[in-house]
């Protein structure tokens, strides 16, 4: 789901608009949600309309996991696959993985790498493309980086913030780096979580949307 450490939320609010957690003690969980708009680092990727996505994950006491994550896009359908690994270090879990993304139009797919570091509340992922469908291989290298710190507000309210740079490493555009943002809000309640937040996006507006999520 655009994430490859379960142990960065935010990542996977930017991604599908909601994280779904894995079902304590499963080595199989699944997850099914629907957000007002599928934001993803400070881009609408339904041209601002709404989206359903669903996954599985299978994860090994090991540390190993893989999964199956899709949702719809603007004109186009997702299929994100990816495989991972996590280890705790004293108080430091380390995560990293490699994420496949995979659309009808063959030229948008792209290969990421990821690796991942949370102490505590916080944490920082790190992602660098290492394959698309240009011909040209000029962005192949493109990089994203963010940070990202959850807490508790109540019982069952929760905080998440993310702070996120796209690093534009094409050879051909003189465009800058951008920057993104985010801050949602999640009530769990006993069937579904709900999800309020609000992201900037490209044009320097902010988008606030809402997401409905259910794992099992």
């Amino acid at each position: 789901m655009k994430s490859l450490s379960k142990a960065v939320a935010v990542a996977s609010l930017l991604s599908a608009g909601i994280m779904s957690a894995q079902v304590a003690n499963a080595e199989v969980s699944f997850n099914a949600a629907g957000t007002s708009n599928y934001m993803w680092r400070g881009d609408t990727q339904t041209a601002n309309g709404s989206a359903i996505s669903g996954g599985a994950d299978y994860s090994h006491e090991s540390g190993a996991a893989a999964g199956v994550w899709t949702s719809n896009v603007a004109g186009d359908t997702e299929i994100d696959y990816y495989v991972s690994y996590g280890a705790e270090v004293g108080a430091v879990s380390l995560s990293a993985g490699v994420i496949s993304y995979d659309y009808n139009a063959d030229t948008a797919d792209f290969v990421e790498f990821n690796v991942g570091a949370g102490f505590a509340d916080a944490s920082v992922t790190y992602s660098v493309k290492i394959d698309d469908g240009d011909s040209t291989k000029d962005n192949d290298d493109a990089a994203y980086i963010s940070l990202g710190y959850g807490l508790s507000l109540a019982e069952d309210v929760s905080l998440d913030l993310a702070l996120g740079q796209t690093i534009n490493a094409s050879k051909a555009s003189s465009s800058a780096d951008k920057y993104d943002y985010l801050a949602a809000v999640t009530k769990s309640l006993p069937d579904f979580d709900f999800t309020l937040a609000i992201a900037n996006k490209e044009d320097g507006e902010n988008e606030m949307f809402v997401a409905v999520s259910k794992s099992f």
